[in-house]
């Protein structure tokens, strides 16, 4: 995980020429999900994006919510000057600690992290020579290691030695974006 996160950073902090942009995605954000990223153009077509997201709750329903998620993506764009239709890949990764969508309505919740790859669609629409707007979604494979415990007791409810594991595919990024090209 280091690796991967020593790797982010070096592209992001690259000197690659192009455009740069700030996204802010204004679905998730005023859902109490903020979420900002960064993109550095690669090329008249291509780029790269970086994003994170994370939870501004501790509980929900009484049960834990904590999570950041960090996805590094390469996009590809229909039509020069980064905008248009686009196709990115992405491999990202996430610490959490809260309860999985299929433990509703029980007393467990799960802490650990994951790594997600896949890909995302979108399309860019330039607003005016600083802004503009995406719409996009994404999906792909989660591979999730984590310790799974019971909130009335904090017991371990599973008998795994290390880590319990899961692994789903899903639709997990999408929203509408506010970009401001700096």
């Amino acid at each position: 995980m280091n690796r991967f996160l020593v790797v982010c950073f070096v592209l992001f902090f690259s000197g690659v020429v192009g455009q740069q942009r700030v996204h802010v995605n204004a679905a998730t954000t005023l859902l109490g999900f903020p979420s900002v990223g960064y993109e550095k153009g690669l090329g008249k077509r291509f780029s790269f994006h970086i994003d994170a997201i994370g939870s501004t709750f501790n509980r929900y329903h009484n049960m834990p919510l904590k999570f950041l998620i960090i996805t590094p993506e390469i996009r590809y764009y229909s039509k020069p000057e980064l905008t248009g239709f686009y196709v990115g890949g992405h491999i990202g990764g996430s610490t959490f600690h809260l309860q999985k969508y299929n433990y509703a309505n029980s007393n467990l919740y799960q802490k650990g992290y994951n790594y997600m790859a896949g890909i995302s669609i979108g399309y860019v629409y330039a607003v005016s020579e600083k802004f503009a707007l995406e719409a996009f979604v994404g999906g792909g494979t989660i591979q999730s290691f984590y310790k799974g415990y019971d909130s009335t007791t904090g017991v371990r409810y599973e008998d795994a030695d290390k880590f319990n594991k899961s692994g789903e595919w899903l639709p997990y990024r999408g929203g509408v974006n506010l970009i401001w090209k700096i």
